[in-house]
């Protein structure tokens, strides 16, 4: 679940062990991925076909058996462009985690977990230490034998070593803190998530943003590739589709409860974005675990 500061907002696995194992499907007519961001870190594994995410402030295309690691606070997505179909499998997890016990953390790391420095991987055949650590790693979560949380923790402290030992990471110029320069977007984002079923004006974007109208419109679409609104709406209608395979609700009631007041304009939109009417959306047969499980997820 994505807040109004762009922030997801989900726990992921327990509390005495927040880490989280997924398995994703792009091809699902549900599956979408807006761009957000999360203080977890996640790592993914492409397991079949192509698919292009959008992290930090490029794309990266991958490809069957390729590896993607983020660290905390990276603003990711579907590409803007052609995303491709895939099945990957991801793990998401509070970096907190490596603090168990208390143990005493050295600088490197407390400065990933708190933001300050980041991380954005696509390890290749160079690297092949690197792709066993996290081979491992998923190989440990899916399987999850006893005790695999002890050597959950043991790669994860070998990966942190490897990334520090071989530089493999940045100073994050966009600091996700309160001093950072993409507090305004998280600003944003938290209040699209909190009121996107309320009639939210541009002004109240900008305002939230702290940016005149004008400027606002210039910044946000050149951070997230969408226009306020174009994001805004895209939002709502992922929220629509929600509604439209959990609940029985009319279709106008939905509209009204995304914050579209004209069932005209929300069928014109659901299909701008789903290809589809919503109607046809209803009974189309998804099997509603599948979509369960890809919204947990997102």
């Amino acid at each position: 679940m994505i807040n109004s500061k762009k922030q997801e907002s989900r726990q992921r696995g327990s509390v005495s062990f927040p880490m989280e194992y997924y398995k994703i499907d792009t091809s699902l007519p549900d599956y979408d991925l807006p761009y957000h961001w999360h203080v977890e870190f996640e790592f993914i594994h492409i397991l079949r076909g192509e698919y292009t995410i959008f992290a930090g402030s490029k794309e990266y295309v991958l490809k069957a058996g390729d590896f993607f690691l983020m660290s905390s606070g990276i603003l990711h997505g579907d590409s803007e462009g052609f995303r491709g179909n895939c099945i990957y499998e991801s793990l998401v997890f509070d970096p907190n985690i490596m603090r168990i016990n208390n143990y005493l953390t050295e600088p490197f790391l407390e400065k990933l977990i708190d933001g300050e420095f980041f991380f954005i991987l696509q390890p290749d055949e160079n690297n092949k230490e690197l792709i066993n650590i996290i081979s491992e790693l998923f190989r440990i979560e899916k399987v999850q034998n006893s005790g695999y949380e002890y050597f959950t923790i043991s790669h994860l402290f070998e990966l942190m070593a490897y990334i520090s030992v071989n530089h493999l990471y940045e100073k994050n110029e966009h600091y996700m803190n309160e001093g950072g320069k993409l507090v305004w977007l998280k600003c944003v984002m938290n209040l699209i998530k909190q009121q996107y079923s309320t009639q939210i004006t541009l002004d109240q974007m900008a305002d939230s943003a702290g940016f005149s109208p004008k400027y606002f419109c210039r910044i946000f679409h050149e951070v997230t590739h969408y226009t306020p609104m174009d994001y805004l709406n895209q939002y709502r209608i992922n929220r629509a589709s929600e509604m439209l395979l959990r609940t029985d609700e009319s279709i106008e009631e939905i509209s009204y409860n995304v914050g579209i007041n004209d069932i005209s304009y929300f069928i014109k939109l659901f299909k701008r974005y789903k290809n589809i009417t919503p109607l046809k959306y209803r009974n189309s047969g998804i099997e509603k675990s599948e979509v369960h499980k890809q919204l947990e997820y997102l």
